[in-house]
């Protein structure tokens, strides 16, 4: 039986009762005014299920769903008119030089036959390939660094036309094209036909590269440059450079963009261009193109949803989505239907499993990051955590009672006397009610810290308290944090006016860390004590150490100590390949009966020894622990299930096919309706006049504003006043630029707000060395850097 069926009687009724019960509980003792604050986001109900796309097509009319996520229901056919779509980079294509050095081109025959073969085969693709763009560069308009590539990427287009042009011999020269995608786009002639080939076509998504990140313990959102487009280049090309030179150069030059191993924004950016060029360099692995995918979403008047945020790389595999959709016929609740192209197959654990797009969308609503990676950008936004940084001129002294988890066993060590580091935050950290009515507290979020250092340590393979694929994907945490103290616990208070107050704990938290990473698009402003993270979600401060560490965890510690616990004892494993290693199950913390069995047993045993790591006697008290397991065996008990979150979903019931979320409405979460709809509709800006006067550039700017009407809108260009100036201010409007100087190197970046005039001024001073600049400008609005438009002029220099 489906634990998740609705009767269609329920409807209206159900969703009337729960408007009329969560109003009265948010109005209660606040003298009959209506609250402005309503937590969580806006659908009572999301159900997740997997369909065939025929199934998906079929249900359309009836809102059996609401969106298709990963995969095209319309695929060979028109989508309806009430069919919506977005579209995000999904790939890319590559060809890589990987044949026998006995056959003919084949990568020992030398760099400009492989580039000049290279550029003959993307010359000979096959036209009109829907949503492949050839494209013979790493970095794509859909990475958000696209503007510090602009030029290379230009040059590597000419290049690539010029030598498609010289018209080399290529003798039989074939390759093996692996998937849809790369048989689609190759000629026939070029195709391998036999177990020999010279190189290899194939398509690798982001999931393959890993840029879609599994958060251990679900506290953090992995690495900070998932969205870079040298990052995934550097990832992309992993040990393919066929020289040691190349190889090592690479290396050297990845390793110092991830160390923050550079003195200013200039010197970081030509680091990132050194780093793609050498890649690329002896075209043994060329990227020859991109793909785009759609989604769609049912956008009927009245059974259709709007307001959907989707991110630029993962499409509504993103954590915006669930925080911004909204029923049409619902100004909140209803029930969303989710539709999804494969079954889940990954344990639901959020440590290991939750890794196939089923699994991901169900941890998406229910679990609740620090920072949320912003939708159409590389900088973070702030939804659990704010974030202060105090101004410093050089290292950073870390207090000496400061504490870092020690490798192996995770207990925490007080750091001494004379210990510095390079970068300080503090973190405020908004606390809430677990699922199982527990309130978040300290111990929950510095957990996730001894998680990483206690299963971070190498041991040997065949030890059940070591896992590879979770050392590896703790390892920058290790590597970065050189301590924290937990400062104090405090109230904060939202007030509405009148008597609309709502308080909240606030767990403030210093973290110190090894590293730090100058942000290219700095502006020069004078410091005024700490500068603040700001919460607004148009707000693109990319501090990218922020993201890399936060204190904060979504799963309660007892949740996390049981998987741990289990893993130890042998009754399964956090991933699938230890599992199959073992030979026990993957750890699934809700689907599997015998499992949950055993773990339910190991509840009560803790419950009994009021039982907590030797790393949290002194952040949780025995009387604390005892209740803790006593929550969690009442909650497993009501719900048949350990996925216990913060988050503002809770999982209800679940199927073989499907899994049903209800929404989690308690006053003591901190987020709610609105908070993220700036996000939905992600507008653009262009630069519409320059003029080069000599010392400075000024430019123009339109700018994309919406009109709104009833349930649909449209977006126009219009030109920017400067009567409009605060109104732009508001929705963070910013010139960036990129200023190359006459030997390729990159002389200055920076990034300027409006002036009075209503224009932005590049400063074209101070270029000292004589010659020919090139300078790469442009307008980014509400922080979307996705396929800007780049304008480049040439500035010159001249005398001595």
């Amino acid at each position: 039986m489906d634990r998740g069926a609705r009767t269609p009687a329920r409807g209206w009724g159900a969703a009337l009762l729960g408007g009329i019960l969560c109003v009265a509980a948010l109005g209660a003792a606040r003298a009959g005014h209506e609250s402005p604050f309503y937590p969580s986001f806006y659908p009572q109900e999301i159900r997740i299920e997997a369909l065939d796309p025929g199934a998906a097509r079929a249900g359309w009319n009836k809102a059996r769903v609401h969106i298709y996520v990963g995969g095209d229901p319309f695929s060979g056919s028109p989508p309806p008119a009430d069919a919506g779509t977005v579209q995000r980079f999904h790939s890319f294509l590559v060809l890589t030089f990987d044949g026998a050095s006995s056959r003919s081109g084949s990568a020992s025959g030398g760099k400009q036959n492989r580039c000049a073969v290279a550029s003959q085969i993307v010359g000979a693709f096959a036209p009109d390939i829907a949503d492949f763009v050839p494209h013979p560069y790493p970095v794509t308009p859909y990475h958000a660094d696209y503007l510090q590539h602009f030029d290379l990427a230009q040059q590597a287009r000419a290049r690539f036309a010029a030598r498609g042009s010289e018209g080399a011999a290529t003798g039989t020269f074939r390759i093996r094209a692996r998937g849809p995608l790369a048989q689609s786009v190759l000629p026939a002639r070029w195709k391998a036909r036999t177990s020999e080939w010279d190189a290899t076509l194939e398509e690798i998504d982001l999931n393959q590269l890993g840029t879609v990140n599994r958060a251990p313990s679900g506290g953090w959102s992995g690495a900070p440059w998932v969205k870079q487009g040298w990052y995934q280049a550097h990832l992309l090309f992993a040990g393919h450079p066929q020289d040691g030179a190349v190889r090592k150069a690479a290396d050297t030059a990845g390793q110092r963009l991830l160390n923050g191993e550079y003195r200013e924004p200039a010197e970081r950016i030509n680091l990132e261009r050194t780093l793609v060029s050498t890649l690329v360099a002896d075209c043994g692995r060329m990227v020859v193109g991109y793909r785009l995918k759609r989604e769609h979403f049912n956008s009927e008047y009245s059974n259709g949803v709007e307001n959907l945020a989707f991110d630029s790389h993962s499409g509504f595999d993103s954590p915006v989505f669930a925080r911004t959709v909204k029923l049409k016929d619902f100004m909140w609740n209803g029930w969303l239907r989710l539709g999804m192209a494969t079954k889940s197959s990954a344990a639901w654990n959020p440590v290991g499993g939750m890794n196939d797009g089923f699994g991901r969308m169900l941890w998406l609503a229910a679990g609740d990051p620090a920072l949320l990676p912003a939708p159409h950008g590389a900088h973070w936004i702030a939804n659990r955590v704010s974030v202060g940084q105090k101004p410093f001129a050089g290292a950073v002294a870390i207090p000496r009672d400061a504490v870092r988890p020690q490798p192996g066993t995770g207990v925490l060590q007080a750091v001494g006397a004379g210990r510095t580091a390079q970068r300080h935050f503090r973190y405020f950290v908004t606390l809430s009610a677990f699922h199982h009515d527990v309130s978040t507290g300290v111990a929950d979020i510095v957990y996730p810290y001894i998680f990483a250092f206690r299963w971070g340590a190498a041991g040997p393979e065949e030890s059940a308290a070591y896992d590879p694929s979770v050392a590896r994907s703790t390892a920058l945490v290790r590597q970065w944090l050189a301590g924290f103290k937990a400062v104090r616990v405090e109230e904060q208070v939202k007030n509405y006016g009148a008597d609309l107050r709502f308080s909240y704990r606030v767990a403030v938290v210093d973290v110190y860390l090894n590293h730090r990473l100058g942000n290219p698009w700095e502006r020069s402003r004078p410091d005024q004590g700490p500068r603040a993270l700001n919460p607004d979600p148009r707000s693109n401060e990319p501090w990218e150490e922020a993201s890399i560490a936060p204190p904060w965890s979504t799963l309660p510690w007892e949740v996390i100590v049981l998987m741990e616990e289990a893993v130890r004892r042998g009754i399964a494993a956090f991933t699938e390949a230890e599992a199959k290693r073992r030979g026990i199950p993957w750890l699934d913390l809700a689907r599997d009966r015998e499992t949950g069995k055993r773990l339910a047993a190991l509840v009560e045993t803790f419950r009994l020894d009021a039982y907590r790591p030797d790393a949290l006697k002194g952040l949780a008290s025995a009387e604390d622990a005892r209740e803790r397991w006593t929550a969690l065996a009442r909650f497993h008990a009501q719900h048949g299930h350990f996925l216990v979150t913060n988050g503002p979903y809770r999982l209800q019931s679940w199927t073989a096919d499907a899994a049903v979320l209800q929404v989690f409405r308690d006053l003591s979460y901190p987020v709610g309706l609105g908070t993220f709809d700036s996000l939905a509709i992600p507008l653009k800006a262009y630069i519409s006049k320059v003029e080069n006067r000599g010392a400075r550039l000024e430019l123009w700017a339109d700018v994309e504003r919406v009109s709104k009407f009833q349930r649909s809108y449209e977006i126009a260009r219009t030109a920017l006043e400067p009567a409009s100036r605060d109104a732009d201010e508001r929705e963070r409007l910013e010139c960036r630029y990129v200023i190359v100087g006459p030997d390729g190197r990159v002389v200055r970046t920076g990034a300027e707000a409006l002036n009075k005039s209503g224009r932005f001024v590049v400063d074209l001073a101070k270029l000292a060395a004589p010659g020919r600049y090139q300078v790469m400008a442009a307008l980014y609005l509400g922080g979307n850097s996705v396929n800007p438009e780049i304008r480049m002029f040439e500035h010159r220099v001249t005398g001595g």
